[in-house]
């Protein structure tokens, strides 16, 4: 097996993405023990609690969030960051690929030029050609065992923190882009049906920015605060357990309005059910390997023009099957 000085993990910048990589992190440095990395930056692997509880021994610091896209005019400051932290080993945990993920593929011959640095890339060969798409989690676990990593450390619940708080049932609100929300009012009659039939609190986890704050508000004031708890924003480590609950097998129900579940989904799908958006077909710039669609920062037309179909009756009956 190749031994290397120093690593770099280029990887999506979200919460989400922060809890799936930890542990996997945590394999590599039980392989490759004397590596140290680096790795995108990201709220989970900036908060020395998190870095603890994944017992993290090995990470060396974090690169600007705009080097994972790897545009041409960051090539200089990226070559600049490699030769000084005499980085021999690039990991890319992203599943864009060659036909999206240019600036990775350009710069990887740019620098193959004069640098000695070994890449470690997902098969996608086989992810761009397959009948059906599979859990990215899972991509990554292969590509990790195929390049001398043992797999069997992987822990997906190691956010799972036994007793706690007063359960309630949690409404994930927060998504990083307005394609990937539902509707304020959907969350509503959800609530409404929920507080009907079940004596328990609603809990919102509602994201970073004031409009999903404004909309977590409404939910609250239209169901009313005595049964109705909003996270701030600023506990990240109670929205981070909501989402490692949801990777231990806490009944959890995914809405998967603009993604593909197929991808996205948690690893572990233990009490896991989720609804779908059929009308994600319909989007003329889909882009089925990555699991989302050319929109993702911008309004997706299919949504625009036909919103989901993910409707709180359907949503209320699946909790009823996890909560018998």
């Amino acid at each position: 097996m190749a031994t290397y000085k120093r690593a770099w993990f280029i990887n999506f910048t979200g919460i989400g993405n922060g809890i799936v990589i930890a542990p996997l992190l945590k394999c590599f440095e039980k392989s490759y023990s004397t590596t140290k990395y680096f790795h995108s930056e990201n709220k989970i692997l900036s908060d020395k609690w998190f870095i603890e509880k994944a017992e993290l021994r090995n990470l060396a610091g974090l690169s600007p969030i705009a080097w994972r896209r790897f545009n041409r005019e960051d090539w200089d400051k990226i070559v600049d960051f490699v030769s000084r932290n005499q980085i021999d080993l690039i990991v890319n945990l992203r599943n864009e690929g060659p036909k999206y993920d240019i600036g990775y593929y350009e710069f990887k011959k740019f620098l193959k030029q004069d640098h000695d640095v070994a890449f470690w890339d997902l098969d996608f060969d086989v992810i761009e050609n397959r009948e059906k798409q599979e859990n990215l989690t899972c991509d990554l676990l292969k590509m990790f065992e195929q390049q001398g990593v043992d797999i069997s450390h992987y822990e997906s619940q190691w956010l799972y923190i036994h007793g706690g708080e007063k359960s309630g049932i949690g409404f994930g609100m927060a998504a990083s882009q307005k394609n990937k929300r539902w509707s304020t009012h959907k969350w509503i009659e959800l609530a409404q049906k929920l507080l009907k039939n079940y004596d328990q609190k609603i809990i919102l986890f509602h994201g970073l920015s004031q409009e999903e704050t404004d909309k977590a508000i409404e939910v609250q004031k239209s169901i009313g605060s005595s049964r109705c708890e909003m996270i701030n924003h600023q506990e990240l480590s109670r929205i981070a357990i909501m989402l490692g609950k949801l990777k231990s097998g806490t009944p959890t129900i995914g809405l998967y309005t603009s993604t593909d579940h197929n991808i996205w989904a948690p690893y572990n799908k233990t009490n896991f059910l989720y609804c779908t958006n059929i009308f994600m077909e319909k989007c003329p710039a889909r882009k089925i390997h990555c699991g989302n669609c050319f929109h993702y920062y911008d309004p997706c037309p299919a949504i625009t023009q036909y919103g989901d179909n993910i409707n709180p009756e359907k949503v209320f009956e699946l909790v009823k099957k996890l909560l018998v």
